[in-house]
């Protein structure tokens, strides 16, 4: 797999901006067969080209509300592969559904068996991620709301030492991170629905 190229500050705020201009052909052509070449590693039953045209509609989204804030929600390439493991799954669960309607299904049954454990502990995975990602880049919480969650759930930090650091109290950390958690599950529910119905 290519490695993914230095995340370039400056280009991620053009990105905001305009994602049609110059610098989304430069982000395209710096990505491209770093996405590849992590599909065809992962993911080798699907065209690379696929998931490549995927990832890019869903960033030409999601980039113009992106902040990179690397300390508080990790590097950008980790947001990146997050994205692009959610689009091979999403099309390996399409591929999986159309095989339903295929006259040769009866002769391969294999197509109507549930994915392998390994894919749909790889897809949670890739749901949390991205829920997590979602939930720490809602503006509409306090950045204090987001970075005493951050240290108390995802940082496993010790609820007395991050009121102290943060001069509030144990019982206001544990009610943050009683209502991050909740939300949390709302956005993972919301993300995983349509597979969990399909695949109880």
């Amino acid at each position: 797999m290519s490695p993914v190229p230095q995340t370039s500050i400056t280009l991620l705020k053009a990105l905001a901006q305009d994602t049609a201009n110059d610098q989304w052909y430069q982000f395209y052509t710096a990505y491209e067969e770093p996405i590849r070449g992590f599909v065809r590693d992962r993911f080798p039953s699907l065209d690379p080209d696929d998931v490549l045209q995927e990832t890019m509609r869903a960033l030409s989204k999601c980039l113009p509300t992106y902040h990179y804030t690397p300390d508080e929600k990790g590097h950008f390439r980790c947001y990146l592969m997050g994205i692009v493991k959610h689009k091979a799954l999403d099309i390996l669960d399409k591929r999986r559904r159309e095989a339903k309607t295929v006259d040769t299904l009866q002769n391969d049954p294999t197509l109507l068996a549930p994915p392998p454990k390994a894919e749909i502990e790889t897809w949670k995975r890739a749901a949390m991620e991205a829920a997590v990602e979602q939930l720490m880049a809602d503006t509409a919480l306090s950045a204090n709301t987001r970075t005493i969650f951050e240290h108390v759930a995802l940082r496993h930090e010790k609820p007395e030492a991050v009121a102290e650091r943060f001069g509030t109290t144990r019982n206001n950390v544990d009610q943050i991170k009683s209502r991050m958690i909740e939300r949390l599950k709302g956005i993972v529910q919301s993300l995983t629905a349509d597979y969990r119905n399909r695949y109880p």
